[in-house]
């Protein structure tokens, strides 16, 4: 295995960050290449459009980043390798499979780069191939034999769930809060994070919960530096539909942020919101008042400092290059929108 660590002062970001997560593969890249492979074994099915709806997802280029995350963790922790290899793949699979509901609860048209699954294949099968993902990625957590695992991981897709519903019922109300915002992002996206960076509830007590906190500080930054691409850009640089959130009613943080700054925002908003959400042209108006209120940047300040945060639970961790990465890897959830 390539031992060439990407070297990272735990305490001061590097001064011009532009490393890809595919750049830390090199650290454990047998382990990740475990993982593609237990991907790929994941969706083979006799039913011929079950892989070929999976590929389509789990082909395009994702970051791969929650299996990564728990194979550092696993190997900077002294943590059954095996194990966390089998998490990070079941994380990935209910990842795919929130993805490809997400976009028909959404209507969305674009998904890394190409045409979300919905569009070519139709609705009924996105939601099915989804409940497939969702199915192997609880048969690879039964198969390591942990009940804690198993148990973990239910609390964990409970979380989803709840955290799905809840930003549904949300969607449209021009009243929401940041408090209310930071509560569906750690039970939508910080919770799958955490449980990988917890490799499933096998660390040490000693490391659990400051690897747990390291992972819902990184799920954190890593929903906000999103929902500021969404803000500051169209799906050419960030692969899926530009302004989509206001689109589909969600205020999320810089605009949230910005009506802080701005408080004739939220009466703009609460007018151009409507029960099906907001119309295109409304919303890339009112996106233009929050980057002119400062909504992008405050929002980028705040997944600075969750960063910050996260990477300090690195420090019950012995000194490696693992360790190393997982503080880079932090970074790169903020560093896309830098």
């Amino acid at each position: 295995m390539n031992q060439l660590a990407v070297h990272v002062d735990l305490a001061l970001p590097p001064a011009n960050l532009r490393r890809r997560v595919s750049d830390l593969w090199s650290l454990v890249e047998e382990d990740m290449e475990s993982v593609e492979r237990r991907l790929t074994e994941s969706m083979d099915s006799p039913i011929g459009r079950i892989p070929e709806v999976g590929s389509h997802l789990l082909g395009a280029g994702g970051k791969r980043l929650r299996p990564l995350l728990a194979v550092l963790v696993a190997r900077a922790g002294g943590c059954d390798v095996a194990a966390a290899v089998a998490a990070g793949c079941a994380a990935e699979l209910i990842h795919s499979a929130t993805l490809f509901h997400d976009d028909v609860v959404d209507g969305g048209s674009v998904r890394r780069g190409r045409p979300a699954a919905r569009m070519i294949y139709g609705n009924g099968l996105a939601v099915l191939v989804g409940d497939f993902c969702l199915a192997r990625g609880l048969d690879l957590v039964a198969a390591t034999g942990s009940i804690v695992m198993v148990r973990t991981l239910a609390a964990t897709v409970t979380e989803m769930a709840e955290g799905e519903v809840a930003q549904l019922e949300g969607a449209g109300n021009p009243d929401v809060t940041i408090a209310s915002y930071l509560q569906v992002v750690d039970r939508k996206t910080a919770s799958l994070m955490a449980w990988c960076a917890r490799v499933g509830g096998l660390l040490p007590g000693a490391l659990d919960g400051p690897l747990g906190r390291y992972g819902r500080a990184l799920g954190r930054a890593f929903q906000i530096a999103d929902d500021i691409l969404d803000c500051a850009a169209g799906e050419s640089t960030t692969g899926k539909s530009g302004g989509r959130d206001l689109q589909e009613g969600k205020l999320t943080l810089p605009v949230l942020l910005a009506c802080e700054s701005d408080r004739a925002l939220r009466a703009r908003i609460r007018e151009g919101l409507r029960a099906a959400g907001m119309a295109a042209e409304t919303a890339q108006t009112i996106l233009l008042a929050v980057r002119t209120a400062g909504g992008v940047e405050r929002a980028r300040k705040r997944a600075l400092a969750l960063t910050e945060e996260a990477i300090a639970e690195l420090v019950v961790l012995p000194a490696s290059p693992y360790r190393e990465a997982l503080a880079e890897l932090a970074r790169l959830a903020v560093d896309r929108v830098a």
